[in-house]
């Protein structure tokens, strides 16, 4: 029986430190607030265990009264620890039924009669330990165990529902444990005269010293009960105390093992969280990375239509790559760019781009879509919502038999005064947001630089014309006006001298006015060579000059060597090509008419560093040279000169008397950014 006693308060003892580590751990397992209740029950249940183990053993009189006294304090400190526990395990863990607020009232009228029924036992002539000891069983012992039994097993229930099929069926092992306890210790007490464990007979017996729980003493007084200690070994065949050990050890085991496993499953769930937390953290990075990627296109595509703005390509060529590129960045079935008419009466269609061809508008085509007029007369973007009335929608996209189910619009200005509006639609249901309006008012803006810098190029276009022109002019003046009007001089004198009979004379004349006719012939072929290489800019700066060269040697007789030391693509701005062959041709020009000269020299470079490069064209020929000031061909270079500051450039001439003339001018490159990002192709997948 000393073994018995000692595993059964063993068997307590290590549940009460199992429990004791799971506070120390400060691990959020759900049982976690009623682990300071399980293990101090564990630790009194052990220590009665013992102390009742003590006190078969062969003490002293004095040591068993001190140990009975501490079993009476202990045994029901032990119920109520259990109850405690029970009832934390049963409430706290899983919300109850909603009925179960009547069992209070229920039960209240047979508890009182219990807790009555229990007083009156205490005056009845018996020692005081055993109504103690037994009515600590019924009255705590007993509903902690069937309410920790409980707990366990909707803990078992709720664990299944779950997938938890390692946590629930310990939590079934451990609410049967305690169900197990409550009626091995809870309901089955020592011999008494009431409660299931009533005897007659029981005046013979209290005559006699408390026996304890040593049952054979009491079978000669002919007891008669139905549920006490005798009766489990009568049943069994084994003492109470045994049942109690196997009920301990079940409890500890299947209690130690759920809270582990609930520590295992909680890891489990530590180590899903952890990877939900990477899963997110990595979807950012994706969603960061594919807003980025979003963003260099945009960045990518408003350079590459700068930089076509910056060269002056041809605007509906502009307008094209914009609506291209439009349809592929905002994911769209259809964009459409529209302009007012010359008379602003109306909206008419530019340019397209849809899923299966990009245009432009070569016949007016009037746009009557209501959202987007009024987009544009109100200086506003408008984007569509939900539950957008789809006639709102009707004729955004032209030249499609889809209807469109999304919309948005942007408004085109120039000079704050509306000039058309850019819109983008999709078949599908999937609204733009507010981040597409940006974009798309982004390249609107770009939309608007191109517009604005088509009309500035014309007007260049047309202010180079006015020039040519001009030079022209100046060129017949001072050349073949001239000449006319000395013919005209000379052929009346060529009258007076045929009248004379002057012939020697008239001979002479002939001659002279002959040269004259000879230099104004020279004069408007190279003025025709002159208007034909600046126009024939299709061909390619360094094409046009060599031919240019070609066919002022063939004219002139002068030989020409034209050196080439630049890249294919000069890099230089349309006007700057324009200058660069105006200032060349007038170099030329000077040659032919005053330099006297048998060969001349042209080279062209690219020089300079990354962040200033520039194109230099030196003129040198082996002619009679000529001082720099006080000439009468300082106006052609003021011209020249003049032409070069236009663009930003120097000119330079450098000429000495008997030592030919050479003439050097630096024209930029343009900027450093359109260099950088010259041979950069967007592409959109």
């Amino acid at each position: 029986m000393t073994i018995i006693y000692f595993f059964y308060g063993l068997a307590f003892w290590g549940l009460g430190y199992t429990a004791f580590l799971q506070i120390k751990r400060d691990i959020k397992l759900p049982l976690r607030k009623q682990m300071p209740w399980l293990a101090a029950f564990g630790f009194v249940a052990g220590t009665t265990a013992w102390i009742e183990m003590f006190m078969i053993g062969d003490i002293s009189a004095e040591m068993l009264g001190a140990l009975k006294v501490l079993r009476m304090i202990l045994q029901p400190a032990t119920g109520l620890l259990l109850l405690i526990f029970g009832w934390g395990i049963l409430t706290k863990l899983t919300p109850l039924p909603s009925w179960v607020i009547f069992i209070p009232g229920v039960f209240i009228v047979p508890i009182a009669f219990i807790i009555a029924y229990a007083s009156t036992t205490f005056i009845t002539p018996s020692p005081i330990e055993i109504p103690i000891d037994i009515w600590s069983r019924y009255m705590l012992y007993l509903p902690g165990s069937i309410m920790a039994g409980i707990g366990f097993l909707r803990q078992w229930r709720e664990q299944s529902q779950s997938g938890n099929l390692d946590v629930s069926s310990l939590m079934l092992g451990a609410g049967l444990a305690f169900l197990m306890e409550a009626f091995v210790v809870g309901l089955v007490v020592p011999v008494a005269p009431y409660g299931p464990a009533s005897y007659y007979n029981y005046n013979r017996v209290i005559q006699n010293a408390f026996v304890g729980e040593n049952m054979d003493v009491l079978r000669p007084y002919g007891l008669s009960a139905w549920l006490d200690y005798n009766r489990v070994l009568e049943v069994t065949g084994f003492p109470i105390q045994f049942w109690r050990l196997i009920s301990a050890f079940l409890v500890t085991f299947f209690v130690s093992r759920g809270l582990d496993v609930f520590d295992t499953l909680l890891r489990r769930q530590l180590r899903i969280l952890q990877a939900e937390r990477d899963r997110a953290r990595e979807t950012a990075y994706e969603a960061q990375l594919a807003a980025r990627i979003t963003a260099e296109n945009w960045t990518s595509a408003l350079v590459s239509i700068s930089r076509s703005i910056a060269e002056l390509d041809d605007v509906d060529n502009i307008l094209f790559h914009i609506v291209e590129i439009t349809r592929k960045l905002l994911n769209s079935d259809f964009i459409g760019l529209a302009l007012l008419n010359d008379n602003f009466s109306r909206l008419e269609m530019k340019c397209y781009s849809s899923n299966t061809k990009t245009e432009i508008a070569r016949t007016p085509i009037h746009v009557k879509n209501p959202l987007i007029m009024q987009a544009m007369n109100s200086a506003s973007a408008y984007r569509s919502v939900e539950n957008e009335s789809s006639k709102a929608l009707e004729d955004a996209c032209i030249f499609t038999e889809q209807p469109a189910m999304a919309m948005a619009v942007v408004m085109l200005s120039l000079d704050n005064l509306p000039i058309g509006a850019l819109w983008a639609a999709r078949f599908e249901h999937n609204l733009y947001s507010e981040t597409d309006l940006i974009w798309l008012e982004s390249l609107a803006d770009q939309v608007d630089i191109a517009i604005k810098h088509g009309v500035m190029t014309s007007q260049l276009q047309t202010l180079s014309i006015t020039e040519e022109r001009s030079r022209i002019a100046r060129e017949m003046h001072d050349s073949l006006a001239q000449i006319l009007g000395y013919l005209n001089l000379q052929v009346q004198t060529l009258e007076v001298m045929h009248q004379q009979s002057n012939w020697n004379a008239l001979r002479d004349e002939l001659y002279k006015m002959r040269t004259a006719v000879q230099a104004a012939h020279a004069d408007v072929r190279e003025n025709i060579l002159s208007l034909r290489t600046t126009l024939a800019s299709e061909k390619g700066l360094i094409v046009a000059i060599e031919e240019y060269l070609e066919e002022f040697g063939y004219q002139t007789g002068i030989k020409t060597r034209f050196i080439n030391e630049a890249s294919a693509d000069l890099a230089l701005s349309p006007i700057a090509e324009i200058q660069l062959v105006c200032i060349l041709q007038e170099a030329l020009t000077n040659v032919r008419k005053h330099a006297r000269c048998r060969h001349v020299t042209i080279w062209i470079a690219q020089n300079g560093d990354a962040n200033n490069r520039y194109i230099q064209l030196t003129i040198e020929d082996d002619g009679i040279g000529f001082a720099t000031a006080g000439q009468k061909r300082q106006f052609g270079l003021a011209t020249m000169l003049e032409r070069a500051n236009s663009v930003d450039g120097n000119f330079n001439v450098h000429s000495t008397p008997g030592q030919g003339t050479l003439i050097t001018c630096k024209l930029p490159c343009l900027h450093q950014e359109n260099l950088i990002k010259q041979d950069l192709e967007f592409k959109v997948n």
